[in-house]
């Protein structure tokens, strides 16, 4: 297995991470600095970061919900960001456990956010085969026309990307904004945002509301739920 995947899969961080930690001269592979791409044996090699021995799957996968807040990032914090992360919120029975988000939102946007100590579990919900619809209320700094609706159903270019909604419907203004209710499969970086943007308007606010058939509720904004097994059932409904 590479270096990377392993870090990825025991939830330490995720892959893109793992390889900043490697390039930094934090990682090592039996005492010895590891090297991008690496292949490992999880069974008998000893793998380190800062020191710290990194085993492998975690005796017990651990799946928390969080209402994130907007300004918030979804982000590890590191010596370049000494702001508020989504990892400041981990409730204190389990800030001993590594934790990697599941699909990040952006910092100013908001809603559920699922995080998990079990990086397999973590593949599995973000994987694209997966084919989980995400669903978000998202209210407008202007209004769109129904032929920029359509639009955003039939696919917009952006950047050599296909940006496409699988469905889309308006719902009651909010203080005489639009607000549209998005549902998304794929998970492009800002995907919606760049979307509304291209359609001649800007995000006012951007909130996920539910993933697969698990939905946010009534959870308060920056609290975190614990999720037994059939709210975890029902993320991949």
């Amino acid at each position: 297995m590479r270096i990377q995947k392993f870090l990825s899969q025991c939830g330490y961080c995720a892959r893109r991470k793992a390889e900043m930690l490697i390039a930094e001269s934090r990682v090592t592979v039996n005492n010895q600095p590891a090297a991008i791409g690496q292949i490992i044996d999880e069974t008998k090699d000893i793998v380190r970061v800062d020191q710290a021995h990194i085993r492998g799957t975690p005796k017990q996968t651990l799946v928390l919900m969080l209402n994130k807040p907007r300004g918030i990032e979804c982000t590890s914090p590191n010596k370049y960001n000494s702001g508020q992360t989504v990892f400041d919120f981990i409730p204190r029975p389990f800030v001993r456990e590594r934790f990697l988000y599941c699909g990040r939102l952006d910092k100013e946007s908001q809603g559920m956010l699922i995080l998990t100590n079990d990086g397999n579990f973590a593949h599995q919900l973000t994987h694209p085969s997966s084919d989980i619809t995400k669903i978000y209320s998202v209210i407008l700094s202007k209004p769109i026309a129904s032929d920029q609706i359509a639009k955003m159903l039939k696919g917009i270019e952006d950047e050599g990307e296909l940006l496409k909604v699988e469905k889309i419907s308006e719902c009651p203004p909010h203080n005489g904004h639009q607000v549209l209710e998005i549902c998304l499969q794929q998970g492009r970086k800002r995907e919606i945002r760049r979307m509304i943007e291209k359609c001649g308007s800007y995000v006012h606010r951007l909130k996920r509301t539910q993933i697969g058939q698990l939905k946010l509720k009534n959870l308060r904004i920056g609290d975190v739920k614990l999720l037994a097994q059939e709210d975890i059932d029902k993320l991949f409904a």
